[in-house]
């Protein structure tokens, strides 16, 4: 009833016919072949991209290459991108042979992004500061009780490799340093292949029924996928709109870079820091702070293609929102501050949310999961299963999902977490994972940041803490690492991957292979980078080190009270979950009941996740122009303006790493 809107109001395509189905030959025939070319660029590009990213964290100053990676897009990749759409420029006049060919584009895009997704600065970035930093010297009376529930496989503990890593002046490379190290690199490194063939098992059993029955539209992958369907520059990447977009969004950002080291220089503003001015406002109206608000060009270019309903819905329910935490305040049912606890118990709303759009999902896809998994366990080596265009085969796919999840859980035990424990936190971390890859085939937005959302903060107050070890405890609260705000979004893109790959006629089932490969060498490249530069610089002087020490002080500091003040379940969160599930619900059923409604789920479930946080101006400006673009000049205007924010987002994405460029050769460090 309620999961035909979740999936939208396309409804299901019919299956083809057994007669009308290709054989294994015919669909090799029918897709370009996955070159070594594309493979080795996408390979290299992707290590390239993973390892600055890591240097962009640590120390801007020596990066030639500005590469953020908190967006849906990573800007490495889309550079990198640019710079092959230039090329084939050229060389389709000059040097046809030499011409990167869509396809090849596709599988570089793919591979590189998968790369760098989960090399990104919420991912695999976090692990090492979380598991090290309880064993600095410094962390003796906060950490020190704990210790001893971190077997020595998963981080190195001796002072004479930790402090190091903290002080630097110091060579990784060294063999003392090499051999401390290789045994937790090599488990760290098993645990992520499993978690990367899971996600992959996940996306190759959902592929065809999201992407091609529901015909979600990727809009965040649009601007790449444009680019890689015409070879470069084509299609709705080209034309006097698209470049007049990247123009627009070239003078913006020029202003604000030469603002930014020539402060004589005037710069165009595209965010504004809200909290201090309402941190002074009278009572209840403090309570709105902290707020940020951005509008950037990549912000305004991808919120155009974002659907309408879904655009009104996330900035609605994000104003009703802080509303509702104005009277939570009046009341003395909230605190103030940056997550707040009381009334509306957003935390709580955001897990009901997203444990219902899981639900939703997987009951409408209940009858294919479970053919796939009969299937993946069945003696019989024939399958009625139609497998044969899909990045690689249901019945692998199955029995991957399988086998990965139980050795995801069986290495968290073996490093101290309780079987029950494991158990549901893996079960929390695939309702995020799979819920999230979803939205983000399905909306997309600018950032999708779940900051509100981990499995610790969710368990525990839906089971409490007491009868749980002190050494279950711990490892359940140093794995806050991959989850803390899910900004990378590895399994959505490998998603996106498999999307671009087909779009662009690459050889599925070859680009399928390839991504796991790509999902390690990114986690090696970053793993390796990062230790590389601690020991170098020590992780004391990177300029951005903050925010990763507040996590791993706030896993500490969890791990201290759930030990020393065990409590129970927390009744009053739980029913706020259940008013979540409940409204997600609800607003399902409205929405595929009552055809144009502006209400949808999925807004709701953003609004309330943090992922709105900093962006809802540009949800709210997008919603308002596409309303009356579509008003007063109907579809055929609205697809017509598409090409100018597709140039938009480009620029938003090139320009920065231009002017970082020009930083680094002649020192305009800020």
């Amino acid at each position: 009833m309620a999961a035909p809107t979740i999936r939208g109001r396309t409804g299901y395509l019919t299956k083809a016919a057994s007669g009308e189905e290709q054989t294994a030959a015919a669909e090799a025939a029918r897709h370009a072949p996955v070159t070594a070319r594309g493979v080795i660029l996408g390979l290299v590009i992707g290590a390239v991209v993973s390892a600055i990213q890591v240097v962009f964290k640590m120390r801007p100053q020596t990066v030639v290459l500005p590469f953020g990676s908190a967006f849906t897009l990573f800007a490495g990749v889309i550079f990198f991108l640019f710079l092959l759409a230039v090329w084939n420029t050229v060389a389709r006049r000059w040097l046809p042979r030499a011409a990167l060919r869509p396809a090849e584009l596709g599988v570089i895009y793919g591979l590189s992004t998968v790369a760098a997704a989960i090399a990104a600065q919420d991912e695999v970035q976090y692990l090492l500061p979380m598991y090290v930093w309880p064993f600095r010297q410094s962390q003796e009376d906060r950490a020190g009780p704990f210790r001893q529930y971190v077997p020595e496989w998963m981080v190195p503990q001796d002072p004479a490799i930790v402090e190091p890593y903290y002080g630097g002046r110091a060579n990784f490379w060294e063999p003392p340093f090499l051999q401390a190290w290789l045994i937790p690199l090599a488990a760290w490194m098993a645990w992520l292949l499993a978690l990367g063939i899971t996600m992959w098992s996940w996306n190759v059993i959902l592929r065809r029924r999201w992407v091609d029955h529901d015909r979600l539209s990727f809009p965040c992958v649009q601007l790449p996928l444009e680019m890689c369907r015409a070879g470069g520059f084509g299609g709705m990447a080209s034309g006097r709109l698209f470049w007049y977009g990247f123009g627009v969004s070239a003078l913006v950002e020029t202003f604000n870079q030469l603002h930014n080291r020539f402060p004589n220089v005037p710069d165009i503003m595209l965010d504004f820091q809200a909290t201090p001015l309402l941190e002074a406002a009278p009572s209840p109206w403090k309570a709105l702070a902290p707020m940020y608000l951005l509008w950037s060009p990549i912000h305004l270019g991808i919120c155009y293609l974002i659907p309408t309903d879904i655009l009104f819905s996330s900035w609605f329910f994000y104003v009703l929102r802080k509303l509702l935490e104005v009277f939570g305040y009046s009341m003395g049912w909230r605190e103030l501050g940056w997550d707040a606890r009381g009334f509306p118990y957003t935390r709580a709303q955001s897990a009901g949310a997203w444990a219902m759009l899981f639900f939703l999902l997987v009951w409408a896809e209940r009858h294919h999961l479970g053919r796939v998994l009969s299937s993946a366990f069945s003696f019989s080596s024939r399958s009625d299963l139609d497998d044969a265009d899909e990045p690689g085969s249901y019945r692998w796919a199955g029995r991957c999902l399988v086998i990965g999840t139980v050795f995801l859980v069986w290495w968290s035990v073996q490093s101290g977490m309780s079987l029950g424990l494991a158990v549901a936190f893996y079960a929390f971390f695939w309702i995020l994972n799979v819920t999230m890859t979803r939205i983000y085939a399905q909306v997309g937005p600018p950032i999708l940041e779940l900051y509100y959302l981990d499995p610790q903060k969710t368990l525990t107050t839906v089971f409490g803490t007491l009868g749980q070890s002190p050494g279950s405890l711990t490892q359940f609260s140093l794995m806050y690492w991959i989850n803390r705000d899910h900004r990378g979004q590895p399994m959505a893109h490998q998603l996106s991957a498999f999307h671009v790959g087909k779009s662009t006629g690459a050889s599925p089932r070859a680009l399928g292979a390839w991504v796991i490969v790509a999902f390690l060498v990114g986690a090696l490249t970053c793993l390796l980078t990062y230790l590389h530069w601690t020991y170098r610089l020590g992780e004391d002087q990177f300029v951005s080190g903050g925010w990763r020490e507040s996590g791993s002080r706030t896993a500490v500091s969890r791990i201290t009270e759930w030990v020393y003040q065990a409590k129970g379940p927390q009744w009053t969160e739980i029913n706020f979950m259940g008013i979540g599930a409940a409204l997600t619900f609800l607003l399902a059923k409205i929405n595929y009941t009552f055809i144009g409604t502006p209400l949808h789920p999925i807004g709701y479930a953003l609004a309330v996740c943090f992922a709105v946080e900093y962006n809802w101006p540009a949800f709210f400006g997008m919603w308002v122009l596409k309303s009356l673009l579509l008003r007063y000049g109907g579809l055929g205007l609205y697809t017509r303006l598409i090409p100018f924010f597709l140039g938009l987002t480009l620029g938003g994405f090139v320009v920065p790493v231009f002017w970082g460029f020009l930083a680094w050769l002649f020192e305009w460090y800020l």
